[in-house]
């Protein structure tokens, strides 16, 4: 068995998920992970839970202040410019906490980390992960890192908000690159959570941690400037690709739960397991549930919208604190939930 942990986007509201982990741990010590797929503020968060560094991605995610991430602009004086916020903090910060021992230390744990992009250039979902021997993909491009500053400006380029934030230039001029002035940014433009990076790695067994409720985030005020009404549309469209990312795994488990049923229903008609493998096999054709056993997924997400601003670029220590114990909380509710079957962990 092979288990993934998967954190979706949201900025500030990755508190939350700082909040499930920590009771996670604290509720099943012996829950371990052998993949991580992060999103955003994801991709911040799943580095050092690889590596165990909770105090510290705690400490992160309390205290910073909107200041410290990005340093905020009027929209009429970046016009002409890539962004309409200076994301300079947070690049400041990755170097200051995501250093060359610590992306050392990450790759000595063993442990499998997929950070979600998309090429600007392209239009294209790609992944950059630590590993050495990921698996083909389909649908998205899957690029290995070479180093620490490699990986830094993968980091940095997964939690980058459009629009908001300036596109990176991830590529390393390397042998056989021939885009490295490709740009970069926030993964959650195609993949809100990477469900599938952690299915097609082997994964069956997936923890999803969504920072966005699920429930409607109204607000009655009428918007009347082109900066909320862009922050608005952006969060409509990053809900909405993740209630995708969520369908198409549960359909996955469906198809192959079907599919077994009327395996057994043939066999109690007397069909032979032979014939049964030769009906399921069509010449010239791969079949994508052959082998495959449903997966166990578990999702843990906030009942009600956890605030932290537009696109979650709005840090306040005390709110981001709330999250915290609202992931905590959620953690309880889900342990609650859960059948006696359900816990394979333990």
């Amino acid at each position: 068995m092979s288990r993934a942990l998967v954190i979706s986007g949201g900025g500030s509201k990755g508190a939350f998920a700082v909040g499930v982990i920590k009771k996670l741990q604290a509720e099943y010590p012996g829950l371990e992970f052998d993949m991580f797929v992060g999103t955003s503020t994801g991709s911040l968060i799943v580095p050092l839970v690889a590596m165990n560094e909770m105090d510290l991605l705690e400490k992160l995610y309390t205290t910073q202040r909107t200041e410290d991430i990005v340093i905020t602009n009027r929209l009429g004086d970046r016009v002409n410019d890539s962004s309409i916020f200076d994301a300079a903090p947070l690049e400041q910060l990755l170097i200051d906490n995501y250093t060359d021992q610590r992306y050392a230390d990450l790759l000595a744990t063993g442990k499998k980390l997929f950070l979600n992009t998309v090429c600007l250039q392209t239009g294209e979902l790609v992944v950059f992960t630590t590993a050495t021997d990921p698996a083909p993909a389909k649908h998205y491009e899957v690029k290995t890192l070479t180093d620490a500053d490699h990986f830094r400006r993968a980091v940095m380029a997964s939690a980058s908000q459009p629009v908001f934030m300036k596109p990176v230039k991830v590529n390393k001029k390397l042998p056989g690159e021939v885009h490295p002035n490709y740009q970069f940014v926030d993964g959650g433009v195609r993949e809100y959570a990477g469900i599938e990076m952690a299915i097609d790695n082997g994964a069956t067994e997936i923890f999803t941690i969504l920072l966005s409720s699920g429930a409607p985030d109204d607000d009655d005020s009428e918007m009347t400037k082109l900066f909320p009404i862009l922050q608005r549309t952006i969060d409509i469209f990053t809900d909405d690709v993740g209630k995708n990312d969520l369908v198409i795994p549960q359909q996955f488990n469906e198809a192959l739960e079907y599919i077994d049923a009327v395996k057994k229903k043939m066999k109690r008609a007397g069909v032979s397991a032979d014939a049964i493998a030769d009906y399921f096999h069509i010449r010239g054709r791969e079949n994508p549930y052959e082998d495959k056993q449903p997966l166990k997924l578990y999702t843990i997400r906030p009942k009600s919208p956890l605030g932290g601003g537009p696109g979650g670029l709005t840090f306040d220590p005390v709110a981001m604190t709330g999250m915290l114990k609202k992931g905590e909380t959620a953690v309880t509710d889900f342990i609650a939930s859960l059948e006696p079957g359900d816990i394979t962990w333990v």
